[in-house]
């Protein structure tokens, strides 16, 4: 018998499955849901930090103003040995106080009241005498535009008040200053707020 006939048949090739292999391009749930975790876990540390430092900061801050604000009447009225509060309810009025001596006498009111102007609030306070005049005013902080809203603090445009009546001022009668007109008008009706105020609380 010949060789020929014994030849044994080649092994037939292994079937190939029909489902195709994943991707790897193709993103897992996992890998889809991670990021946003980790996105909402540093979102809610830093959140957590942020409230921390404010609660540490914000008495602190507080406090600074309050005695900014002290300084502030002091400076308004040299003679008043304490400020007692006097409640007051006009719009626009932040505080309104009663400059006492040492003998417990009024030697003054103080009205700190607030308008808005180009930046924000323009607050100004005023110490009006026991004869109804304002004795001393001043600009306090605020956001104007610097070198021309800001110049409210100038005495050349807060030093007008002084000497006044108690009473309503017409834009008319104050010098504005040029450039900063919504500034100036803001301080004005501040102050008048502070003349209703003054008139509420003496």
């Amino acid at each position: 018998m010949s060789s020929a006939n014994n030849v044994t048949p080649a092994p037939s090739a292994a079937p190939t499955s029909t489902t195709p292999a994943p991707s790897p391009s193709n993103p897992t749930l996992l890998s889809t849901i991670r990021p946003v975790v980790v996105l909402v876990l540093v979102c809610a540390v830093a959140g957590a930090l942020l409230g921390a430092v404010h609660d540490v900061t914000a008495p602190i801050a507080a406090r600074n103003a309050e005695e900014r604000a002290q300084l502030t009447y002091a400076e308004l009225v040299p003679d008043a040995a304490t400020f007692e509060d006097a409640p007051c309810d006009v719009d626009g009025c932040t505080a309104s106080l009663k400059a006492l001596d040492q003998a417990g006498n009024v030697v003054a009111y103080v009205i700190v009241a607030q308008s808005k102007g180009y930046g924000g609030q323009v607050p100004i306070a005023v110490a009006f005498d026991t004869n109804g005049n304002v004795a001393s005013i001043a600009a306090m902080g605020n956001s104007e535009t610097p070198g021309l809203g800001t110049k409210i603090a100038n005495d050349s445009y807060i030093g007008q008040y002084v000497g006044r009546a108690a009473e309503p001022t017409a834009a008319e009668s104050i010098d504005m200053i040029s450039g900063a007109t919504i500034s100036s008008k803001a301080a004005l009706a501040a102050y008048n707020i502070a003349v209703q105020a003054y008139e509420e609380v003496r």
